[in-house]
Protein backbone atom coordinates (compact mmCIF):
# COMPACT_ATOMS: atom_id res chain seq x y z
CA UNK A 1 0.00 0.00 0.00
CA UNK A 2 1.12 3.55 -0.64
CA UNK A 3 2.76 5.33 2.25
CA UNK A 4 2.05 8.99 2.93
CA UNK A 5 5.61 9.72 1.83
CA UNK A 6 5.11 7.91 -1.45
CA UNK A 7 1.83 9.67 -2.14
CA UNK A 8 3.60 13.00 -1.70
CA UNK A 9 6.47 11.98 -3.97
CA UNK A 10 4.10 10.88 -6.72
CA UNK A 11 2.17 14.14 -6.46
CA UNK A 12 5.43 16.09 -6.74
CA UNK A 13 6.14 14.21 -9.95
CA UNK A 14 2.69 15.07 -11.28
CA UNK A 15 1.51 11.46 -11.05
CA UNK A 16 -1.30 10.20 -8.84
CA UNK A 17 -3.37 7.06 -9.10
CA UNK A 18 -6.60 8.81 -8.18
CA UNK A 19 -6.26 12.26 -9.80
CA UNK A 20 -5.74 13.55 -13.32
CA UNK A 21 -1.96 13.98 -13.74
CA UNK A 22 -2.40 17.42 -15.30
CA UNK A 23 -4.99 18.54 -12.74
CA UNK A 24 -7.62 19.02 -15.43
CA UNK A 25 -11.03 19.38 -13.83
CA UNK A 26 -12.71 17.07 -16.35
CA UNK A 27 -9.65 14.86 -16.86
CA UNK A 28 -9.46 11.20 -15.98
CA UNK A 29 -6.96 9.62 -13.60
CA UNK A 30 -4.34 7.10 -14.68
CA UNK A 31 -6.32 4.30 -13.06
CA UNK A 32 -9.53 5.31 -14.87
CA UNK A 33 -7.76 5.45 -18.24
CA UNK A 34 -6.12 2.06 -17.64
CA UNK A 35 -9.56 0.57 -16.91
CA UNK A 36 -11.11 2.16 -19.99
CA UNK A 37 -8.46 1.04 -22.46
CA UNK A 38 -8.30 -2.44 -20.95
CA UNK A 39 -12.07 -2.82 -21.23
CA UNK A 40 -11.85 -1.64 -24.85
CA UNK A 41 -9.63 -4.62 -25.65
CA UNK A 42 -6.13 -3.16 -25.51
CA UNK A 43 -3.61 -5.78 -24.35
CA UNK A 44 -1.58 -5.28 -21.18
CA UNK A 45 1.52 -5.05 -23.36
CA UNK A 46 0.13 -2.03 -25.22
CA UNK A 47 -1.67 -0.23 -22.37
CA UNK A 48 1.31 1.65 -20.84
CA UNK A 49 2.18 3.30 -24.17
CA UNK A 50 -1.53 3.94 -24.76
CA UNK A 51 -1.61 5.86 -21.47
CA UNK A 52 1.28 8.06 -22.57
CA UNK A 53 -0.35 8.70 -25.97
CA UNK A 54 -3.68 9.60 -24.33
CA UNK A 55 -2.06 12.03 -21.90
CA UNK A 56 0.07 13.70 -24.56
CA UNK A 57 -2.87 13.95 -26.96
CA UNK A 58 -5.69 15.05 -24.64
CA UNK A 59 -4.26 15.23 -21.10
CA UNK A 60 -6.91 12.66 -20.24
CA UNK A 61 -9.91 14.81 -21.16
CA UNK A 62 -12.65 12.66 -22.76
CA UNK A 63 -14.53 15.55 -24.39
CA UNK A 64 -11.50 17.39 -25.77
CA UNK A 65 -11.88 18.77 -29.31
CA UNK A 66 -9.03 20.16 -31.36
CA UNK A 67 -11.46 22.88 -32.37
CA UNK A 68 -15.24 23.34 -32.31
CA UNK A 69 -15.81 20.92 -35.22
CA UNK A 70 -13.05 18.47 -34.47
CA UNK A 71 -11.18 17.25 -36.39
CA UNK A 72 -9.42 15.54 -33.47
CA UNK A 73 -11.74 14.17 -30.78
CA UNK A 74 -11.53 12.69 -27.31
CA UNK A 75 -8.96 10.78 -25.29
CA UNK A 76 -6.84 9.60 -28.22
CA UNK A 77 -7.63 12.74 -30.28
CA UNK A 78 -8.92 10.66 -33.17
CA UNK A 79 -8.41 12.71 -36.34
CA UNK A 80 -11.65 12.82 -38.32
CA UNK A 81 -9.98 14.62 -41.23
CA UNK A 82 -8.24 11.28 -41.85
CA UNK A 83 -10.63 8.73 -40.36
CA UNK A 84 -13.93 10.21 -41.58
CA UNK A 85 -13.47 12.91 -44.23
CA UNK A 86 -10.68 11.45 -46.36
CA UNK A 87 -11.31 9.12 -49.31
CA UNK A 88 -14.90 8.05 -48.51
CA UNK A 89 -14.85 5.17 -51.01
CA UNK A 90 -11.89 3.42 -49.40
CA UNK A 91 -11.75 4.69 -45.83
CA UNK A 92 -11.59 1.70 -43.44
CA UNK A 93 -12.43 3.69 -40.34
CA UNK A 94 -15.33 5.48 -42.01
CA UNK A 95 -16.81 2.07 -42.84
CA UNK A 96 -16.05 0.88 -39.31
CA UNK A 97 -17.90 3.86 -37.81
CA UNK A 98 -20.91 3.36 -40.11
CA UNK A 99 -21.07 -0.30 -39.13
CA UNK A 100 -21.58 1.04 -35.59
CA UNK A 101 -24.71 2.84 -36.83
CA UNK A 102 -23.10 6.30 -36.94
CA UNK A 103 -24.65 8.27 -39.80
CA UNK A 104 -22.83 11.59 -39.98
CA UNK A 105 -19.89 13.64 -38.73
CA UNK A 106 -21.86 15.29 -35.93
CA UNK A 107 -22.80 11.88 -34.57
CA UNK A 108 -19.25 10.55 -34.74
CA UNK A 109 -17.93 13.55 -32.79
CA UNK A 110 -20.46 12.95 -30.02
CA UNK A 111 -19.83 9.18 -30.09
CA UNK A 112 -16.07 9.63 -29.75
CA UNK A 113 -16.48 11.90 -26.74
CA UNK A 114 -17.49 8.80 -24.81
CA UNK A 115 -14.09 7.58 -23.55
CA UNK A 116 -15.03 3.91 -23.93
CA UNK A 117 -15.99 4.42 -27.58
CA UNK A 118 -12.87 6.49 -28.17
CA UNK A 119 -10.59 3.77 -26.80
CA UNK A 120 -12.34 1.15 -28.92
CA UNK A 121 -11.94 3.23 -32.09
CA UNK A 122 -8.31 3.98 -31.24
CA UNK A 123 -7.58 0.26 -30.94
CA UNK A 124 -9.04 -0.30 -34.40
CA UNK A 125 -6.87 2.52 -35.77
CA UNK A 126 -3.82 0.96 -34.11
CA UNK A 127 -4.62 -2.45 -35.63
CA UNK A 128 -5.10 -0.97 -39.11
CA UNK A 129 -1.82 0.94 -38.90
CA UNK A 130 0.03 -2.07 -37.48
CA UNK A 131 -0.89 -3.96 -40.65
CA UNK A 132 0.86 -1.39 -42.87
CA UNK A 133 4.20 -2.54 -44.24
CA UNK A 134 5.72 0.87 -43.48
CA UNK A 135 4.49 0.85 -39.88
CA UNK A 136 6.73 -0.93 -37.39
CA UNK A 137 4.60 -0.53 -34.26
CA UNK A 138 1.09 0.75 -35.05
CA UNK A 139 1.77 3.82 -32.90
CA UNK A 140 2.79 5.78 -35.99
CA UNK A 141 -0.91 6.69 -36.29
CA UNK A 142 -0.28 9.30 -33.57
CA UNK A 143 2.09 12.21 -34.07
CA UNK A 144 2.97 12.26 -30.35
CA UNK A 145 4.58 8.83 -30.65
CA UNK A 146 8.31 9.20 -31.24
CA UNK A 147 9.84 5.83 -30.40
CA UNK A 148 10.24 6.64 -26.71
CA UNK A 149 11.64 10.15 -27.23
CA UNK A 150 9.94 13.47 -26.57
CA UNK A 151 8.09 14.51 -29.75
CA UNK A 152 8.92 17.80 -31.42
CA UNK A 153 6.93 20.74 -30.11
CA UNK A 154 6.02 19.13 -26.79
CA UNK A 155 6.99 20.60 -23.42
CA UNK A 156 9.42 18.58 -21.34
CA UNK A 157 7.16 18.83 -18.27
CA UNK A 158 4.19 17.34 -20.14
CA UNK A 159 6.39 14.56 -21.49
CA UNK A 160 7.73 13.76 -18.02
CA UNK A 161 4.23 13.55 -16.55
CA UNK A 162 2.99 11.32 -19.37
CA UNK A 163 6.02 9.04 -19.06
CA UNK A 164 5.70 8.73 -15.27
CA UNK A 165 2.02 7.95 -15.76
CA UNK A 166 2.97 5.23 -18.22
CA UNK A 167 5.28 3.72 -15.58
CA UNK A 168 2.54 3.93 -12.97
CA UNK A 169 0.11 2.21 -15.37
CA UNK A 170 2.60 -0.61 -15.79
CA UNK A 171 2.88 -0.94 -12.01
CA UNK A 172 -0.92 -1.03 -11.67
CA UNK A 173 -1.19 -3.72 -14.33
CA UNK A 174 1.49 -5.77 -12.61
CA UNK A 175 -0.54 -5.71 -9.39
CA UNK A 176 -3.99 -6.67 -10.67
CA UNK A 177 -3.53 -10.42 -10.65
CA UNK A 178 -5.19 -11.05 -7.27
CA UNK A 179 -7.41 -7.99 -7.00
CA UNK A 180 -9.78 -8.46 -9.94
CA UNK A 181 -8.99 -5.01 -11.37
CA UNK A 182 -7.10 -1.79 -10.78
CA UNK A 183 -10.06 -0.22 -8.97
CA UNK A 184 -9.40 -2.33 -5.88
CA UNK A 185 -5.83 -1.07 -5.70
CA UNK A 186 -6.88 2.55 -5.84
CA UNK A 187 -9.53 2.01 -3.18
CA UNK A 188 -7.02 0.41 -0.84
CA UNK A 189 -4.31 2.96 -1.59
CA UNK A 190 -6.47 5.97 -0.87
CA UNK A 191 -8.64 4.59 1.89
CA UNK A 192 -5.99 3.16 4.18
CA UNK A 193 -2.55 4.69 3.51
CA UNK A 194 0.05 3.29 5.91
CA UNK A 195 3.82 3.29 6.08
CA UNK A 196 5.55 0.19 4.74
CA UNK A 197 6.19 -0.86 8.34
CA UNK A 198 3.52 0.95 10.41
CA UNK A 199 4.68 2.86 13.46
CA UNK A 200 1.28 3.24 15.08
CA UNK A 201 0.13 5.86 17.58
CA UNK A 202 1.82 6.22 20.99
CA UNK A 203 -1.28 4.65 22.58
CA UNK A 204 -1.17 1.66 20.25
CA UNK A 205 2.51 1.08 20.90
CA UNK A 206 2.01 1.40 24.68
CA UNK A 207 -0.84 -1.11 24.65
CA UNK A 208 1.22 -3.52 22.55
CA UNK A 209 4.19 -3.15 24.94
CA UNK A 210 1.98 -3.88 27.97
CA UNK A 211 0.76 -7.09 26.34
CA UNK A 212 4.07 -8.26 24.86
CA UNK A 213 6.81 -6.44 26.82
CA UNK A 214 9.60 -8.61 25.47
CA UNK A 215 8.77 -7.41 21.92
CA UNK A 216 8.13 -3.76 22.71
CA UNK A 217 10.30 -2.54 19.84
CA UNK A 218 8.69 -4.76 17.20
CA UNK A 219 5.23 -3.15 17.06
CA UNK A 220 5.61 -2.00 13.46
CA UNK A 221 6.80 -5.38 12.26
CA UNK A 222 3.92 -7.12 14.02
CA UNK A 223 1.44 -4.79 12.38
CA UNK A 224 3.03 -5.38 9.00
CA UNK A 225 2.76 -9.13 9.47
CA UNK A 226 -0.90 -8.75 10.36
CA UNK A 227 -1.64 -7.34 6.90
CA UNK A 228 -3.24 -9.67 4.39
CA UNK A 229 -0.92 -11.19 1.80
CA UNK A 230 -2.43 -8.93 -0.88
CA UNK A 231 -1.82 -5.78 1.16
CA UNK A 232 1.73 -6.88 1.93
CA UNK A 233 2.33 -7.31 -1.78
CA UNK A 234 0.97 -3.84 -2.50
CA UNK A 235 3.08 -2.34 0.27
CA UNK A 236 6.25 -4.00 -1.00
CA UNK A 237 5.65 -3.22 -4.68
CA UNK A 238 4.81 0.44 -4.15
CA UNK A 239 7.81 0.76 -1.87
CA UNK A 240 10.01 -0.53 -4.69
CA UNK A 241 8.33 1.85 -7.15
CA UNK A 242 9.03 4.76 -4.81
CA UNK A 243 12.69 3.79 -4.52
CA UNK A 244 12.99 3.53 -8.30
CA UNK A 245 11.40 6.96 -8.84
CA UNK A 246 13.66 8.55 -6.25
CA UNK A 247 16.77 6.99 -7.80
CA UNK A 248 17.50 4.65 -4.91
CA UNK A 249 18.70 1.08 -5.23
CA UNK A 250 15.73 -1.30 -4.70
CA UNK A 251 16.08 -3.54 -1.68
Amino acid sequence: MLSILLIGALLDLGVSVAENPYNKENGLSVDEIVTIVKDAGWSDELIPEAIRVVLLESKGQPDKLQNDKGPAVGLFQIDLSVHWDENPEDNKMLKWFKNKGIKNRKEVVKWLQDPNNNAEAALQIWKDRDNFDESETGWEAWSVWNNGEIPEGREQKDWNIATKSMELALELLNNTGDTGGTGDIVEDVNYEPVDEVPEGTPGQRQEYASQVPQEEDSYGLAQYRSLTDRKKKLSDNFGKLFETMMGAEPR
